[in-house]
């Protein structure tokens, strides 16, 4: 198992205890290709078999049983029951079922509910978003319509740019946000890979197309959309062919504004605040700026407090007219002291971890504390 991630083997099985024909139904995708009694097959002997087991087979079942791992949180219990409904299905009627017998359950009886859960969870999880002001609020009309629309115009748009059409959308909706999901093929990558046996090996390139992984969320109440894609010219297709195929009007988010979400100036002024609930704290801990000053210096200050630090040291005035490149903030919680980091960086890059107190983060205004005098910002947490 030395070549994969690791994750909780034990405590993972152990819900199987008396649920064992599921464990069963799962291993038996894979009969013929596990040296593995799969009939009379208990926990003490499927834990066995992943140490020492072998077969040609075993590398697939471990990747889906990490992936069902993956699902087995709070989180991951929601979107495995939000995915089956969508489907019309109900694989836990009596709501008795551990979440990790029920992901690998929904894994074993339907890939594609399954499929469906884990890429909304991965949406959820996503990080850093640029943030974009439509001209107006605008609900999509048809949404599954839209989204095939969305999906044959970005394979053409990625044939041309990377020679390849591959291109896969999904979607989903949760109250005011209706999420894509854009799965599309990288440029062609070459790795040289070892074959053959252990006594005669060899050297060989083996060409990939490894699928990339980009994310949307558009709330129509708003107008405001959310991408998060690992290029830049990547994001500004999405943008324009999502405004083109979801909106009708490829120039939705192309206004002068449009990306003009953030204003880190506002840090610099006298009336900057930062306002909290009662028994919550925020402090600014990182800043990065260029001070106007002959030769432009750059300046980055981590602390526990930026603020005060800038007061003690005689330079809280010069952040006035400076161009302030990044600010992070933390924000503490009754339940979590240690607190959570949100990057806001250029003009509409918002980053936290989402998979705890995301609708606080987003509830304290972060995004307001500096947000442009154009558009009030309605970012909200899915």
């Amino acid at each position: 198992m030395g070549k994969h991630r690791t994750f909780n083997a034990d405590r993972f099985l152990d819900k199987f205890q008396g649920k064992e024909p599921i464990l069963r139904g799962y291993v038996g995708m894979w009969e013929g290709r596990l040296e593995l009694d799969i009939a009379n097959l208990d926990i003490p002997r499927f834990k066995e078999f992943l140490v020492n087991g072998e077969g040609d087979g075993k590398g697939e079942l471990l990747d889906g049983l990490y992936r069902a791992y993956d699902l087995c949180t709070e989180r991951g219990h929601e979107d495995l029951l939000a995915a089956c409904r969508g489907w019309g299905k109900d694989p836990d009627p009596g709501e008795e079922l551990p979440v990790e017998c029920l992901s690998l359950k929904i894994r074993t009886e339907d890939e594609d509910a399954f499929s469906f859960a884990y890429d909304r969870n991965t949406l959820w999880r996503a990080e850093s978003f640029s943030l974009f002001q439509g001209k107006e609020p605008k609900a999509i009309d048809d949404v599954p319509a839209a989204a095939s629309r969305f999906q044959e115009k970005l394979a053409e748009v990625f044939k041309e740019d990377k020679n390849s059409d591959r291109v896969l959308v999904r979607q989903y909706r949760e109250g005011p946000y209706t999420n894509f999901i854009v799965y599309h093929e990288k440029r062609t990558k070459a790795e040289l890979i070892f074959k053959g046996t252990k006594t005669r090996p060899k050297i060989s390139p083996t060409i990939l197309r490894p699928a990339q992984q980009d994310f949307i969320s558009y709330n129509n109440e708003s107008g405001q959309i959310e991408i998060e894609a690992r290029f830049e010219k990547d994001e500004a297709i999405l943008r324009k062919k999502f405004a083109e195929c979801c909106l009708e009007d490829i120039d939705f988010f192309e206004g002068g504004e449009a990306g003009k979400r953030l204003d880190l100036a506002r840090i610099g002024e006298e009336d900057f605040d930062m306002s909290v609930d009662e028994g919550h704290s925020a402090v600014l801990v990182d800043l990065q700026f260029k001070m106007k000053q002959l030769h432009a210096p750059s300046v980055a200050i981590r602390s526990k407090n930026v603020l005060d630090t800038l007061e003690r040291n005689n330079l809280r005035n010069q952040l006035a007219g400076s161009s302030i490149c990044k600010a992070v903030f933390k924000i503490g919680f009754p339940d979590d002291r240690r607190g959570k980091r949100v990057d806001l960086s250029g003009t509409n890059k918002i980053k936290f971890k989402r998979a705890t107190h995301a609708e606080d983060v987003l509830a304290h205004r972060v995004i307001e504390w500096v947000d442009c005098d154009h558009f009030r910002s309605r970012a909200a947490c899915r």
